[in-house]
């Protein structure tokens, strides 16, 4: 069994909270392999292969941090910002916050993962 039914549980309704991110992203694609069960694909479409390594899901955590971080990557790259997620500015904090807001009132559990996704840089 590649998962105990508590963990399937717990990824199919992640899943199905990011459905329409998931569908809407150009750069990733989740997918089941019987083999290793879930598999989130990172895509270039601009050279149209996949970037990196594939992440195999293991647990709902992984899957929820790693659909966060693109979150903020998005915010990033919409606002032309190249610094790390780590140091984002005010601005960018609140448009993360408004977009993690759908996800976290369905998926209340994680918000600390949430979090650590990004901190924001300490004013001078």
């Amino acid at each position: 069994m590649l998962y105990t039914e508590e963990q399937r549980t717990e990824l199919e309704e992640i899943i199905e909270t990011f459905q329409t991110y998931l569908k809407d992203s150009q750069y990733l694609d989740l997918v089941w392999s019987e083999k290793v069960g879930y598999v989130l694909l990172k895509i270039s479409m601009e050279y149209r292969h996949l970037e990196g390594e594939s992440l195999i899901i293991e647990e709902g955590a992984d899957l929820c941090r790693e659909l966060f971080s693109e979150i903020v990557t998005d915010v990033l790259q919409e606002s032309g910002n190249d610094h790390s997620s780590q140091a984002v500015d005010p601005l960018e904090a609140a448009e993360i916050k408004k977009r993690f807001q759908p996800y976290l009132q369905r998926l209340p559990q994680y918000q600390e993962i949430a979090g650590a996704c990004y901190c924001v840089k300490k004013q001078e």
